[in-house]
């Protein structure tokens, strides 16, 4: 089994705590293993454009510096997490900023080994496992459930870093969700913001932002939403700007989990807001 240097951050140890569990159950079911690195520390969550603000870099360079003494690839789950680490490696690896790179090294104290590249789970399933080796392992196929992909903002952009190709219409979740005998929807609102931090001061803003979004995969005929951005999860989930009778919110690692037989306790489905189990029971998935 391939095993992944694999960094959770801070939010699957605390609101998140279900993609970090079913992610890891789910990744030895398919057929690899996410071992957690040591001794990580926070990303920043966001990354800092500013060219001379190198102390923004020195959280993210010190996760990196430490995934290289393990390997050359780092897997993540967090789209904020992703985007912030992919996108400091990627400025750290451009010729001409090897002199910053040795300062930021120099100032954590850690060495580091080689070039490392940020990989996000999906892109493991895609181009490491393969989309025919997933299919093997499923068990449980979603029998025809609709379901519309949900990126946000940080998974896609900046496109020349994230590669995860179209900014407005991607297609990797919906890619995995095909594979899983889910049918993927037509949904016009699956890169544009959900509200974000915004959540913490205009909550108003985020709540209406993210019913935008929820509103339009309902009217292409959605029965369900996943997601990778614990932050997009909980706008769209936890804030229950949702009416009676609203379209559930996944982890694509909860459906993942389904398809290839994890148990309701391995799917961490009670920390999903509503009733995400009895959904599932409904179109007899669980």
């Amino acid at each position: 089994m391939t095993r992944y240097t694999y960094y959770p951050g801070c939010t699957l140890y605390t609101k998140a705590r279900n993609l970090d569990l079913c992610a890891r159950k789910a990744a030895e079911k398919v057929g690899f293993e996410l071992v957690e690195m040591p001794s990580w520390n926070c990303c920043g969550a966001i990354y800092n454009a500013a060219s001379d603000d190198l102390a923004a870099q020195v959280g993210p360079l010190r996760n990196l510096a430490k995934a290289s003494q393990l390997g050359d690839k780092l897997v993540t789950l967090c789209a904020a997490c992703h985007n912030v680490l992919k996108r400091v490696a990627d400025r750290l690896s451009q010729p001409g900023n090897e002199v910053e790179r040795d300062r930021l090294v120099a100032f954590v104290d850690e060495k580091f080994e080689r070039p490392v590249k940020v990989l996000h789970y999906l892109e493991v399933l895609k181009n490491e496992i393969g989309w025919d080796k997933v299919k093997e392992k499923i068990t449980k196929p979603l029998a025809g459930l609709k379901v519309a992909s949900y990126y946000g903002c940080l998974m896609v952009r900046p496109k020349d870093v994230l590669e995860f190709g179209d900014t407005e219409n991607p297609q990797v979740m919906d890619d995995l969700m095909r594979v899983l005998g889910a049918v993927p929807t037509r949904f016009d609102f699956k890169t544009e913001c959900c509200g974000g931090y915004l959540v913490v001061n205009r909550r108003d803003v985020a709540k209406s932002a993210s019913k935008k979004i929820l509103d339009n995969a309902k009217a292409w005929g959605a029965e369900a939403i996943v997601t990778t951005c614990p932050l997009c999860q909980y706008n769209l989930d936890k804030l229950r700007v949702m009416t009676d009778g609203s379209i559930p919110v996944f982890y694509f690692t909860q459906l993942l989990g389904v398809a290839v037989g994890l148990t309701q306790d391995e799917l961490g489905l009670e920390h999903n807001a509503g009733d995400p189990a009895g959904f599932l029971k409904a179109k007899g998935l669980l």
